[in-house]
């Protein structure tokens, strides 16, 4: 168990590499800008995944050695300090959530499958949202004010977006043959269904709209072999100049990437 959990953590970590320098990601850091995130860079990004990295680590052997979920929530809360001590940002804040829920669901399924863990997943994010009182966030305000549910939701279903969306996109296309899009397919996927509270946090209802337009015109891109990388630039500059961008998409995009490369599907579909 010690063994499988440290593996995941280490594709986890790599799963938010694999993110943040897949390019180009409409409104998002990448290796070719800020996107709209005009107090963050490559450089800062890193910092804050190096805090990530410790944080998974101590997590995986937190819930090797059979201690309480109180105790991997507590190192969520230090990790959030850290990073903000460290890298003097929160970039990775909803990362830090994600990453720990789909491990410490790890520990409970034990390797029974992805119906198994997305059940375990649910159950944890049941057990945590009932300890823990919802916070002051962007993320939490958008909820608020446009009745979405945001990470919550998505927790407490179990990582739909994870296992229902971004998964079979990203397979469907491997299936076909299409290996160098099938990341493509699975962002364009993500973009078109995630309730991203960024978005309507920066632009409202409006925003959410244009980030689920562009998935579905992204996806229909790929699927007929357009040049879906020059869209997607061309959509960064739109989103830059709007201040809009896509945090739940880029955490989900990160923890599929992870997923993807702890079954080792990813390796057979070379960037």
């Amino acid at each position: 168990m010690r063994s499988e959990l440290r593996r995941l953590a280490h594709n986890l970590v790599r799963g938010a590499c694999l993110e943040l320098y897949l390019t180009p990601k409409p409104g998002l850091v990448d290796l070719n800008d800020s996107g709209s995130h005009h107090d963050l860079s490559i450089n800062r990004m890193e910092a804050s995944l190096a805090v990530v990295s410790d944080y998974l680590c101590r997590v995986a052997e937190s819930l090797a050695q059979g201690e309480e979920l109180a105790a991997q929530a507590r190192l969520g809360v230090e990790a959030e300090q850290a990073m903000l001590e460290r890298a003097g940002t929160n970039c990775h804040k909803g990362y830090i959530f994600l990453s720990g829920l789909l491990l410490a669901a790890a520990a409970r399924s034990n390797g029974a499958g992805e119906a198994a863990l997305s059940a375990a997943v649910a159950d944890v994010a049941a057990s945590i949202f009932a300890r823990v009182p919802q916070g002051d966030s962007n993320g939490n305000r958008a909820c608020d004010c446009y009745g979405a549910r945001g990470i919550r939701g998505e927790a407490l279903d179990g990582l739909p977006a994870l296992f229902h969306e971004a998964l079979p996109a990203f397979r469907r296309e491997l299936t076909a043959g299409n290996r160098g899009s099938a990341v493509y397919a699975m962002l364009g996927r993500l973009m078109a269904t995630v309730e991203d509270t960024t978005a309507l946090h920066r632009c409202g209802k409006e925003g959410l709209r244009t980030v689920r337009e562009d998935g579905r015109a992204l996806q229909l891109l790929v699927e007929q072999r357009e040049d879906f990388m020059s869209f997607l630039s061309q959509r960064n500059e739109h989103y830059v100049s709007r201040n809009l961008t896509m945090g739940g998409v880029a955490d989900l995009l990160a923890l599929s990437f992870a997923w993807l490369s702890h079954t080792g599907e990813l390796e057979s579909a070379p960037q």
